[in-house]
């Protein structure tokens, strides 16, 4: 297992152009042109399609997958009724959209058409998995008069007990956050909020195993937020309380953990020869396939509110807030 530390000094503001190892960047935020009745929605991960369309996933019930063109026009939405909470977007090989539902009560990844009609889920609707998350966690823990510790990033009490409840790594599915397709047509896929596992299943969306558990140590997580595939098969995983991206063989086996001066981790994405580690609290950092890293950017508390992170074909980076600001889409643009 190799154990890379990204230690560049990141700046304490940032203006409208970014820069680090040769990577620089304009911020964007006009991009994206909204229908009235969707401005300000959350928005929470997004990947592009062939022809340069702009799949995203958001809180609003009524539209949960928005489409736009690779000119940033709105194109349409898709699932309407069929998602309570949509909190990633996959596009599939096998030409089918995979996306997670993070809702309290939901606890299935729904797999759709283009034209958001339901192929099946992955989990039972409505039926947690055993992980033991208990969303009212933090009543328990004020009745035995134990409050717990405030990290350094996520202040939110409430929020820190739900993931102390997590004793176990738990059955699919506890509030899962995405999930991503091989070229096999297997599954893996990130759970969640109420779970501390990666998941795989089989091409015909048979439970295959489980790799994980509720932790700080190598190969255990604390909230696994996002899984992707490389071009070499690897599995990287977004562990985000712990602030770092652990990378696996497909059968769980550990080949690195990437830590050091990283923010809670939102989200990965691998384009070609990098992998653009989105970071929640302000920054994008950069590695590539060989675990190098290239790039820091961004600071603590900036507007690259990384909780979803994309790139297109010429290189710009897409962020996606999950905050209400101009349009809840930031571009990146390469110069």
């Amino acid at each position: 297992m190799k154990t890379i530390i990204c230690d560049r000094e990141r700046p304490t503001t940032i203006g409208d152009v970014i820069c680090d190892g040769g990577f620089q960047y304009r911020l964007d935020f006009s991009w994206a042109k909204w229908p009235e009745e969707l401005k300000g929605v959350h928005v929470l991960n997004g990947c592009f399609d062939e022809d340069g369309n702009l799949y995203v996933a958001t809180e609003d019930k009524k539209h949960p997958v928005v489409v736009f063109s690779s000119e940033g026009e709105y194109l349409k939405s898709i699932g309407e009724g069929l998602f309570a909470k949509a909190h990633s977007v996959f596009l599939t090989p096998a030409e089918t959209i995979l996306v997670a539902d993070t809702s309290v009560n939901y606890h299935v990844i729904r797999e759709i058409t283009f034209d958001g009609k339901l192929v099946r889920d992955f989990g039972t609707l409505g039926q947690p998995g055993d992980s033991g998350y208990d969303f009212n966690y933090l009543e328990v823990l004020k009745k035995e008069g134990r409050v717990p510790e405030d990290p350094v990033w996520n202040k939110s009490a409430e929020k820190n007990a739900r993931l102390d409840s997590v004793k176990k790594l738990g059955t699919p599915f506890c509030r899962p956050c995405s999930m991503v397709m091989n070229e096999a047509g297997e599954y893996f896929a990130a759970d969640g909020y109420g779970n501390a596992a990666v998941h795989m299943f089989h091409p015909d969306g048979t439970y295959d195993c489980s790799w994980g558990g509720p932790g700080s140590e190598p190969g255990k997580f604390r909230l696994v937020h996002d899984v992707r595939l490389d071009e070499k098969g690897r599995v990287w995983v977004s562990d985000r309380e712990n602030k770092r991206v652990q990378v696996f063989t497909q059968e769980g086996e550990l080949i690195a953990v990437i830590a050091g001066n990283l923010m809670r981790i939102g989200a990965v994405w691998i384009e070609g020869e990098y992998a653009y580690i989105g970071e929640l609290d302000g920054g994008v950092t950069i590695v590539d396939m060989d675990f190098n890293m290239k790039a820091q950017l961004g600071c603590k508390g900036s507007v690259i509110h990384a909780h979803g992170i994309t790139a297109d074909k010429n290189g710009n980076i897409y962020v996606f807030t999950n905050k209400k600001n101009e349009n809840n889409i930031l571009r990146l643009v390469r110069e």
